[in-house]
């Protein structure tokens, strides 16, 4: 028999959807208009980050899940390192084991977003798809152990590209060819983010 359209506009599974964002106001307010469409879709939404956005993504409707970390002070690491490699300032002053600290911290969050119960209604929840920003780190790492699909996406660039350099490098001049050294920068950005 034919398909109804109205019938196509359903899904046919409601899925347990948890968001993994890393990041500042700016990086979790996109997320959560995606969340709120599907919700709307008929999915449970929970968006899993920092505790300082918990009443901003309670006030839109969804689930929210804290995984700990400070955005205040990931930002401020960010200023003072501008580059790819720490300052001896920030090396002297224990900077990379605090926010290794941190790193631990967020992760063990977004595993627990993954399988814990909402903490505030204690409603059961497992996670059947998972969508993050690249800066969560973990979401490959929770869906391979779900065997569960992840979705990982950004609001700015971040898969390599000849037309500009990566958004968090900053490119002087250089005697390679501009379109090559653009695409080296998320080269380079991947490896320096996966050492620290």
């Amino acid at each position: 028999p034919p398909v109804r359209p109205d019938a196509l506009s359903e899904p046919y599974l409601h899925l347990n959807i948890v968001i993994h964002v890393v990041g500042s106001r700016g990086d979790v307010q996109p997320f959560i208009a995606y969340g709120t469409a599907l919700q709307r879709h008929g999915h449970r939404v929970r968006l899993a980050t920092h505790e300082c956005f918990s009443q901003f993504v309670r006030d839109s409707g969804l689930e929210f899940y804290s995984i700990g970390g400070d955005p205040a002070e990931l930002m401020a690491y960010m200023v003072k390192n501008p580059g790819l490699i720490p300052s001896l300032e920030s090396l002297r002053g224990g900077d990379i084991g605090s926010k290794r600290r941190m790193i631990d911290e967020m992760l063990r969050g977004c595993w627990a977003s993954c399988v814990e119960p909402d903490p505030e209604t204690k409603r059961p929840f497992v996670a059947d798809a998972i969508i993050a920003n690249p800066p969560s780190f973990a979401h490959v790492h929770c869906a391979q152990a779900l065997g569960i699909p992840a979705h990982i996406m950004f609001t700015m660039p971040w898969n390599a590209t000849r037309a500009f350099p990566h958004p968090l490098v900053k490119m002087s001049s250089t005697d390679i060819e501009p379109g090559t050294a653009n695409w080296l920068t998320y080269g380079l950005v991947e490896l320096m983010t996966w050492q620290g």
